[in-house]
């Protein structure tokens, strides 16, 4: 049978947007160098195809780009990123289609009741809030105002089973669970006080609640989604997010992409 493969991953780089509160770059650096000549004293470096050399290094965050986080980044006990298994990163699912949702809007267990293509027991959900249309166009609004996931919405996922979540947001949970937000982003804190006249620290007063829910259940989770999922938004299909196999890790970066039969 024919098919045909969609990526669903953003790419990382230098310049790679991250949240404003983190203020290590991400970078590539030593990049390979087509000089044709081999450095001296460095037998080792091989000449590539075509004259260059080999070589390079990543300098940033591995919550970059759409990533995995594993459970030792919220539990002591948690599994690290290379020991997650193979099989809770491949498998039928769907994308569902919520890019109605505006502005600080949460994502609901009634949400996902009614969401389409319906979700299965043990599905691999990727969520469309239609937020990738900011990244690296608006980072302010990317990760501060999106759509994100509650606590009921995290309970009800871990009673269908799911084996992973995916979505385009810049974290699974909503904007403002990050208390005391005042601390760990005061501008948003008055942002949101000055719009809404309420006290996010009431509305929100766990960190990162549905998160640490789905990786206490080892579901798999997988934050800034993008790139293709336009166009497999409303489908049934194979969903694969293999991380490299980086020892001790607690996130990621993987490749997302969507199987689409016939």
């Amino acid at each position: 049978m024919a098919y045909k493969l969609y990526d669903l991953s953003q790419p990382f780089g230098t310049g790679t947007p991250m949240w404003p509160r983190w203020l290590s770059p991400d970078i590539l650096v030593g990049k390979s160098s087509f000089t044709g000549i081999t450095p001296a004293g460095h037998p080792e470096f091989p000449l590539l195809r075509g004259g260059g050399i080999g070589g390079g290094a990543w300098v940033g965050h591995l919550h970059c780009a759409t990533h995995i986080v594993a459970p030792i980044y919220c539990m002591d006990y948690g599994r690290t990123l290379e020991k997650i298994p193979l099989e809770n990163c491949y498998g039928s699912g769907v994308v569902v289609d919520f890019r109605y949702m505006k502005k600080w809007d949460r994502i609901t267990a009634e949400d996902l009741e009614k969401a389409k293509p319906k979700i299965k027991e043990g599905d691999f959900v990727v969520i469309n809030t239609g937020w990738h249309k900011y990244w690296r166009v608006n980072e302010y609004v990317y990760y501060h105002h999106y759509p994100g996931l509650t606590p009921s919405a995290a309970e009800w996922l871990i009673k269908k089973k799911v084996k992973a979540v995916a979505g385009t947001f810049a974290a699974l949970d909503h904007p403002l669970a990050f208390p005391p937000l005042e601390k760990t982003i005061p501008h948003l804190n008055v942002e949101y006080k000055k719009e809404t006249g309420k006290d996010p620290i009431e509305e929100f007063p766990d960190y990162e609640p549905s998160l640490t829910m789905l990786l206490e259940k080892g579901v798999v989770c997988i934050p800034n989604a993008g790139a293709d999922i336009d166009q497999v938004t409303g489908k049934r299909c194979t969903l694969i997010a293999f991380p490299f196999r980086l020892q001790e890790a607690d996130a990621g970066m993987v490749r997302l992409v969507a199987v689409v039969e016939g």
